[in-house]
């Protein structure tokens, strides 16, 4: 794989960085892109964003890369040395590569200073927020800035078209999430890119080096970046590591990452693995803006409401219950339809699996240090109901058209 030389463009009021990617056989070129109101972040004297961008592609193909420009000499020794052999090892399907580059610089951007991390209205970015921006923070460590990237969380493109669609779902987003950065008075930086078109396995394979690179694009500004954690605690992921399974996600392992794509001068945090996603929860809770602005939903594509019965707005709203801030929450979630359609239910799938899911452990902890009995807010069928849910009858069930149509209108009573 050979990554060209970079060159700068001016679209659409942004400062754009291209560079021409060469590839199993054919070349395709790749962009990031800034507001001029934050060009002075943009790095556009290296290649890091799209050596990091296209590491794991290169890694699933099996070729070398060789960038054809200057990167981070702590990068590409922390690559070759660490990184590269880490991730061989944790996915049999990733190969061992070697990276080399026309020049390397060692000088830090002394004019960085910005602490920043992402912003998606979800649990885990608010409880970074309310770690490092709502509570007493040391100078240095409190964030500044928060940030938002279009580089695959806001889809894959698959076809012609693709792209331009996912561009204006990203923009839209934005445009309903800025309204929180404006209430606390932090600034809300957009990268555009189009490097998830390199990315067809989907996001989740690929989403600590996308971040990242998206970071690197702009190391000239920030200084700290923390990367919020998926609900998943040190204890958790050490017990996934022993377990020496390839992770589904590759945030599961970004703590053993991010040192390693962090440069001289720009430091990559792996935050919020002290909590569960239910702590985390109870934290945001106690955060007042959160209550205007809070969305978990998947449900909707413009994060325009929370659908309120989509499983993350389900476990969202049965955690707040437990905590007793339900209807504090009514403002971004419609209480009587999540009551009348899946609490129940919700509740039933929590005890049946608190052995076999995590999220169902979390939630029954809560509750038993709360006093809440979630036992006592089902019957018997419904636990019923949620044990067939879950075993070899329903995936039998699901085969048959017939038994399907009857066991549907047997579960929606």
């Amino acid at each position: 794989m050979k990554i060209g030389k970079t060159k700068v463009e001016r679209v659409s009021g942004e400062l754009r960085l291209c560079a021409e990617m060469s590839f199993q056989g054919r070349t395709e070129s790749c962009f990031y892109s800034v507001p001029e109101a934050y060009e002075e972040f943009a790095d556009t004297e290296s290649s890091n964003c799209f050596l990091v961008g296209m590491l794991y592609p290169a890694m699933r193909y099996g070729e070398d890369i060789h960038v054809e420009g200057t990167v981070s000499a702590k990068l590409l020794y922390n690559l070759n040395e660490y990184l590269v052999p880490l991730m061989a090892i944790c996915d049999s399907r990733l190969k061992r590569i070697a990276i080399t580059a026309d020049a390397t610089c060692d000088a830090p951007c002394v004019g960085a200073k910005a602490v920043g991390t992402g912003f998606s209205g979800g649990i885990d970015s608010f409880a970074t927020i309310c770690e490092h921006f709502a509570r007493p923070t040391p100078e240095g460590f409190k964030l500044t800035h928060l940030f938002f990237f279009n580089v695959g969380a806001h889809g894959i493109p698959k076809k012609e078209g693709d792209l331009e669609s996912i561009s204006r779902q990203f923009h839209a987003r934005y445009e309903k999430l800025k309204p929180f950065a404006d209430e606390v008075s932090l600034p809300f930086v957009t990268v555009d890119s189009d490097i998830h078109k390199f990315h067809p396995w989907g996001h989740l394979e690929v989403a600590t080096f996308a971040t990242a690179s998206a970071v690197l694009f702009l190391q000239k500004g920030i200084r700290r970046y923390y990367v919020a954690s998926s609900g998943h605690t040190y204890r958790q992921l050490w017990k996934f590591l022993g377990e020496g399974g390839r992770p589904d996600a590759i945030e599961r392992i970004n703590m053993m990452l991010l040192p390693w794509l962090s440069t001289e001068w720009l430091d990559l945090v792996d935050d919020g693995n002290l909590f569960d996603r239910s702590r985390k929860t109870e934290l945001v809770a106690g955060y007042p803006p959160a209550a205007k602005y809070l969305n978990v939903c998947y449900g909707h594509d413009t994060l325009d409401t929370n659908c309120s019965v989509c499983p993350k707005c389900a476990r969202t709203l049965l955690t707040l219950e437990i905590l007793g801030k339900l209807d504090e929450f009514s403002g971004v979630f419609d209480i009587p339809k999540y009551r009348r359609e899946v609490r129940r239910r919700l509740i039933a799938e929590t005890v049946v699996n608190e052995k076999r899911n995590l999220f169902a452990r979390h939630q029954m902890d809560l509750a038993r240090e709360r006093g809440v009995d979630l036992r006592r807010e089902v019957n018997a069928l419904d636990l019923f109901r949620a044990r067939l849910l879950n075993g070899r009858i329903h995936t039998f069930i699901r085969n048959h058209s017939a038994l399907k149509s009857l066991a549907k209108a047997f579960f929606n009573k």
